[in-house]
């Protein structure tokens, strides 16, 4: 099992990445680190799952994900959509502030990309002329008639 005490207390005081609609009380007070549930993350009778599988929660959308309190008709859609969508989010924040270290790739911008050099003319690809052939016009807008 991956165990990060450091990820569990990086949770208290952070905004809750959860935020369910009609069920976040939005207080950093309240915020813990909430495990996914389920098997596939690590979980099973009497263990949590992994603690880098889940999300910042406050109280009221932590008891919402593992109780479902009031959330039953939401429960099966819309749930998977936004835990997904609040671990990607803890995951930003846990990178951003130093508690994952990722190897990151320096910032570049696009013009400092470098952009092979074209061929000479000579050595560039002919693109065959044929007088005869109509070019299709693409445009499918019908003129009004004046």
């Amino acid at each position: 099992m991956i165990r990060s005490a450091k990820i569990l207390r990086h949770a208290k005081g952070q905004p809750c990445t959860a935020r369910f609609p009609g069920i976040c009380n939005g207080n950093p007070e309240t915020t813990v680190f909430c495990h996914l549930n389920g098997a596939a993350f690590g979980k099973g009778m009497g263990q949590k799952a992994h603690d880098v599988l889940g999300f910042f929660g406050c109280s009221a959308c932590h008891a919402a994900y593992d109780l479902g309190h009031g959330t039953k008709g939401w429960l099966a859609g819309d749930m998977h959509k936004l835990v997904l969508e609040a671990v990607c989010s803890t995951w930003v924040v846990l990178i951003t502030d130093g508690i994952v270290i990722v190897p990151r790739d320096p910032e570049r911008l696009s013009s400092e990309r470098q952009v092979p050099p074209r061929k000479p003319p000579a050595e560039r690809a002919r693109v065959p002329h044929n007088p005869d052939r109509k070019i299709q016009s693409r445009n499918n807008l019908k003129r009004e008639k004046a």
